[in-house]
């Protein structure tokens, strides 16, 4: 046998396991259709706000998927994986949501040098972010609004908010349903700093 041929007899095994392995699937959390902003020209007479970056639970800060499959089991999807870490996606989609409502330019996430003083300021620590085998999706989460210079506190909530992926099987409705747990914080955020 020539080397040529030993080469190829070699290499042919480790191509063939190439093209049969599944391809893996990437996701973030954008919006499913663009949202119109909350007006054509945002005023900056508006709140400025800062949204930190959020504390997430370690079983699902990794770029695979995860799906619970019981009350203390989670399964970890090897094809399914975030394009960023799920703490960096989750912080960009509350941003999106409340620059909707407040504008592009007043909504940020919390920069590393302040060059200016926020009217409010976002915590926020995720316990849970992930679809159960019935098709629930479920976002558990503790957030803060602090208020002013001196961040004082406004108010501390725990949202447990629950949508329905239908088909946990898909990972694009899996994908959806936290979206929309997430957008629903973000309203819930949202209003509690207009009511304030």
């Amino acid at each position: 046998m020539t080397r040529r041929r030993v080469m190829a007899s070699l290499l042919l095994p480790l191509l063939l396991g190439c093209c049969g392995s599944k391809p893996t699937k990437v996701f973030d959390l954008s919006p499913a259709s663009e949202a119109p902003p909350a007006s054509a020209s945002p005023s900056r007479a508006g709140p400025l706000i800062y949204v930190d970056k959020p504390t997430v639970a370690g079983y699902f800060d990794r770029t695979q998927m995860v799906t619970r499959t019981g009350d203390s089991r989670v399964s970890i999807h090897e094809f399914e994986v975030w394009s960023d870490p799920p703490a960096d996606l989750i912080a960009r989609a509350i941003v999106d949501d409340l620059a909707r409502r407040f504008g592009a330019d007043r909504v940020m996430i919390t920069p590393v040098q302040h060059y200016a003083t926020p009217d409010w300021h976002v915590e926020l620590d995720v316990l849970r972010f992930d679809v159960n085998e019935s098709g629930e999706a479920l976002l558990d989460a503790r957030w803060t609004l602090l208020a002013g210079p001196n961040d004082r506190l406004a108010t501390t909530r725990r949202e447990r908010i629950e949508t329905s992926a239908g088909n946990a099987t898909y990972p694009e409705r899996r994908v959806a349903a936290l979206r929309e747990a997430v957008a629903t914080l973000a309203n819930r955020i949202g209003t509690a700093i207009v009511e304030r």
